[in-house]
C-alpha cells in the first residue's frame, strides 16, 4: 500500500466516522490476502470512498472514463488505484485492468448494478461482473451500504449528518465452472438479503437484465 493511498484512505475513514458515525459489520469476512472482489449496492456518489475507506487492504476501483477530463481529478483517482471504463461498451481494457488489479493482490470494489439507484432500492445487475468473477477466481464478498443516499440525496448540494452502515457478507461459495448468469443472480440475492437484514427490505430483480444480452458493465465508481 502506497503512503499516498493510506493517507487518503485514513482521512476519508476519519471524515466518514466523524460526520456519519459509520458502523462497519463483517470486515473479518474479507480474506487478508489473495484476490477479492467486494460487490456492493450503489445508492450515492459517496459509495466508492465509503466502501474503500472501510477496507483495511488496498483497493482498486473502476471509474467512468470522462473523470480523466479533469487533469487534477484524473491524477488523484489514478493514484487511488482507479482505472477508466467506458460504459455501454464491451470494454476489454477495463476488464483486463480489473483482472490485473486482482492479480496484484488488491481488493477490487465493484458496483454491479448498471445504474445508481435514485430511490435506494436494489436495481437489476448487469452480467459484466460475472465475467470478471469467472475469469479471476477471486473470493466474492457481497456488501450492503446503507445511508449514503440520505447523507447526499439526489440534487442535494450539502451533506447531511446521518448514520452510515457498511456490511460485508459471507464469501459466496461458487463452484468451479458456474455459469456467469448464476454468479450475478446469487450475488444480487446475497446483497438483497444483507440489506433486508439491516433494515432496508429489498429483493433482487432477477428477471430483467440479469443474464440478458447487454453490453452494460459493472457500475464505475463515481457514478
Amino acid at each position: 500500500m502506497t503512503p499516498f493511498y493510506r493517507a487518503i484512505r485514513d482521512l476519508a475513514h476519519l471524515g466518514y466516522h466523524v460526520y456519519g458515525r459509520v458502523r462497519i459489520v463483517g470486515h473479518e469476512n474479507i480474506p487478508p490476502s489473495g484476490p477479492v472482489i467486494v460487490a456492493a449496492n450503489h445508492v450515492s456518489y459517496l459509495d466508492p470512498p465509503l466502501v474503500g475507506s472501510s477496507i483495511r487492504r488496498e483497493c482498486a476501483f473502476m471509474a467512468r472514463h470522462d473523470l480523466w477530463k479533469s487533469r487534477f481529478l484524473g491524477w488523484l483517482i489514478a493514484h487511488l488505484n482507479a482505472f477508466p471504463v467506458h460504459r455501454d461498451t464491451a470494454d476489454r481494457a477495463a476488464i483486463r485492468s480489473a483482472l490485473d488489479a486482482l492479480a496484484s493482490g488488491k481488493v477490487l470494489v465493484l458496483f454491479p448494478e448498471g445504474t445508481r439507484s435514485d430511490d435506494g432500492r436494489l436495481q437489476a445487475a448487469a452480467p459484466g461482473v460475472g465475467m470478471i468473477v469467472a475469469r479471476s477466481g477471486a473470493t466474492v464478498i457481497p456488501t450492503a451500504v446503507i445511508g449514503p443516499e440520505q447523507m447526499l440525496p439526489p440534487g442535494a448540494s450539502r451533506l447531511r449528518r446521518v448514520p452510515l452502515t457498511v456490511v460485508f457478507g459471507q464469501p459466496l461459495q461458487l463452484a468451479p465452472g458456474i455459469d456467469r448468469r448464476e454468479v450475478v443472480a446469487r450475488l444480487m440475492r446475497a446483497i438483497a438479503e444483507l440489506l433486508t437484514a439491516n433494515g432496508r427490505p429489498s429483493s433482487a430483480r432477477e428477471g430483467d437484465p440479469v443474464g440478458a444480452p447487454t453490453t452494460r458493465g459493472p457500475r464505475p465508481a463515481g457514478q
